[in-house]
């Protein structure tokens, strides 16, 4: 190796490290610029909340207007403006085994096609809605016996029933009330029965399941207020 080699040699080092230390600065991440730390990243979020209006809203989104109905024997209930109320003073033996005062009947208007079957196969082929109110003459004091008779009248007035849904813990007007879904071959039914102090009110809906909503708003309507009237069927 010649002098002028040896020289330039060590200075051509020096160089390279220099370069290489410049260029490993400007690759380093400060620990503040992490990127190795997911809380670090920072993500957006959307969430795009539907606007119903009159032309997106659904059966169930559409306001159901309601008009109250005073009636005999201390009931009241809403029903929507669009359905017949019938008042009425009638005592007859119904499908329940019971003999009952009929004191109202409501009537829903006629059922489409396309509301037929909206929670399934619906045996029920009426063209509309019904409910019938009314109230037992007799008192009661097993109320548990009273609706355990009830199903096997319905069992013996259809000849067999397939029962969709119990509730035991439904309370009308703060009353303890029983209900009942049930299919026949050819019915579907929703009987609501209320222990008043030993008298039972009947809230029997008939093909409820195309009016499903309007039947819900109705029943968690009623306000029962015992009067006189009531004592004298008794």
């Amino acid at each position: 190796m010649n002098l002028t080699t040896s020289r330039v040699f060590p200075v051509l080092c020096w160089i390279l490290i220099l370069s290489c230390g410049v260029f490993s600065a400007g690759c380093t991440t400060s620990p503040t610029q992490s990127t190795g730390s997911l809380a670090s990243i920072g993500t957006t979020v959307t969430t795009v909340v539907p606007v119903v209006t009159a032309a997106t809203a659904t059966p169930a989104q559409t306001q159901i207007q309601l008009v109250k109905a005073n009636l005999a024997d201390g009931v009241s209930v809403s029903y929507p403006a669009d359905w017949q109320k019938e008042e009425i003073s009638e005592l007859a033996l119904r499908d329940y085994g019971r003999t009952t005062l009929n004191i109202a009947n409501f009537y829903s208007p006629d059922i489409s096609s396309g509301q037929q079957n909206p929670d399934g196969t619906n045996p029920d082929t009426s063209a509309y809605t019904t409910l019938s109110i009314d109230v037992d003459p007799n008192t009661v004091t097993d109320f548990e016996q009273y609706f355990n008779l009830v199903t096997l009248a319905l069992q013996k007035s259809y000849g067999s029933i397939t029962i969709t849904k119990h509730n035991y813990q439904l309370k009308i007007s703060g009353y303890d009330s029983y209900q009942m879904d049930f299919d026949t071959k050819t019915m579907r039914g929703s009987y609501i029965f209320t222990d008043v102090d030993g008298t039972i009110y009947i809230f029997a809906f008939k093909n409820p399941s195309p009016n499903s909503l309007e039947v819900e708003n109705m029943y968690k309507s009623v306000v029962i207020t015992p009067t006189v009237t009531t004592t004298k069927h008794r």
